[in-house]
């Protein structure tokens, strides 16, 4: 496995040139973020770190918005892609609010079920020809995401069944899926194949995979018996003395 650090996540005022500086000097050499209008890709591309993963999707809806919308802002999303060299782009089902959440409306579960799979085919379809990897992302709604139309895992593992690509996989997030599913280590295992990209933030404070319920070197130990792909640290720092040189260390001292 590879491991990548999420840039908005993990100290979010650090001074980007800085970060990057100190997360290369940790040993590390994947980095991801959400957002890449907000970022100085020439920054990130002069970082010498590869870029693994980044939002694809930020201000249009996979289950409201017209195909020709979804389209256009993926598009751009992919021409970002490839200058930075990086071959796969995470989508969300809904445009997140600064709290997280996703404004109500009244449109029904079916029609947006309906909305999402014609968004999704016409997409897989994009991403072949454009050579880039679609990851799909479940988000809890209990605590962080409320109104997020794809809230569990199994039921986002059957709209990835049904369209069936290559281009189109999961996003499996361990702290979002713990919050709503649980049985981490057997989903993962179970589903591997489906799965394409991993986060890793532990339970119930989303920070440091050392602190909380889980027990995230088990749960990677595990995990790397089926999957040889990237798991993404996607948490908010807790511990005052946190360094990425202790996460690096952390990683390093699980038993693969």
């Amino acid at each position: 496995m590879k491991f990548s650090l999420c840039i908005d996540s993990m100290y979010p005022s650090q001074d980007s040139k800085k970060k990057l500086e100190e997360i290369k000097k940790a040993g590390f050499h994947y980095i991801e973020f959400w957002d890449w209008r907000d970022k100085n890709l020439k920054l990130i591309e002069n970082s010498d770190l590869k870029v693994t993963n980044f939002s694809g999707n930020r201000i249009t809806s996979l289950t409201l918005d017209s195909t020709e919308r979804v389209i256009n802002e993926v598009k751009e999303s992919i021409k970002v892609a490839k200058t930075i060299k990086c071959n796969q782009i995470m989508l969300l089902s809904d445009v997140l609010q600064s709290d997280g959440s996703v404004k109500i409306n009244p449109i029904s579960r079916e029609k947006k079920t309906k909305v999402l799979i014609n968004n999704l085919k016409a997409l897989v379809k994009l991403a072949k020809k454009e050579g880039i990897f679609l990851m799909i992302e479940p988000l809890n709604t209990f605590k962080d995401h409320k109104n997020y139309f794809l809230n569990h895992f199994q039921e986002t593992l059957q709209f990835v069944q049904l369209l069936n690509s290559e281009y189109l996989k999961i996003l499996y997030d361990v702290y979002h899926m713990q919050i709503m599913d649980g049985n981490i280590v057997e989903s993962l295992k179970e589903n591997h194949q489906s799965i394409g990209y991993i986060h890793l933030a532990n339970v119930p404070y989303r920070c440091e995979p050392w602190i909380g319920e889980l027990d995230c070197k088990f749960i990677l130990k595990e995990l790397s018996k089926v999957y040889s792909g990237i798991v993404g640290f996607e948490f908010f720092v807790k511990e005052s003395n946190f360094t990425y040189e202790e996460l690096y260390r952390w990683i390093h001292s699980i038993d693969f």
